[in-house]
């Protein structure tokens, strides 16, 4: 054995130099999610309404997660209404996402899945006020893997 080492047994190097690897692992980990997603999200249709379908986009940057509703104004995804939020990531890679709505109509999101899976689905609600009343409905969320 070496020198320096003389008298030192493995187990305490173990203790030593373990916290250190983990603690870098964990941060790697949490950074391999970084990027930006695309995806939609798909409720089934109110009262008088359709279906709702419309694109988002989603950004993660370290444990911090934004998103927002892409709805291109005049099709069937555009409500009156801007959906947009934020919510965090962690190390494994579970996901939690709150936001809103603007415009039109207002409402309250949450979606919730793992982006460590594949395919990446979100499951999570949508609550509305209209001048009716409150309704609420599920919600999915597909999401893609930014391209490397």
């Amino acid at each position: 054995m070496c020198g320096i080492l003389r008298g030192v047994s493995v187990a305490s190097v173990v203790r030593l130099l373990l916290p250190p690897l983990l603690l870098v692992s964990a941060v790697a980990l949490a950074a391999s999610f970084d990027g930006s997603y695309t995806g939609t999200i798909s409720c089934p249709a109110f009262p008088n309404q359709p279906p709702l379908r419309v694109d988002i986009a989603v950004t993660v940057s370290g444990r911090t997660v934004t998103y927002e509703q892409i709805a291109r104004p005049g099709t069937e995804g555009d409500l009156g209404a801007h959906e947009a939020g934020n919510g965090g990531v962690s190390p494994s890679g579970e996901i939690v996402l709150t936001g809103s709505c603007r415009g039109g109509f207002s409402c309250a999101t949450e979606y919730r899945g793992d982006l460590s899976k594949t395919p990446i689905r979100l499951k999570g609600s949508q609550r509305w006020w209209f001048r009716s009343g409150e309704r609420e409905r599920q919600c999915d969320v597909e999401l893609t893997r930014p391209k490397s």
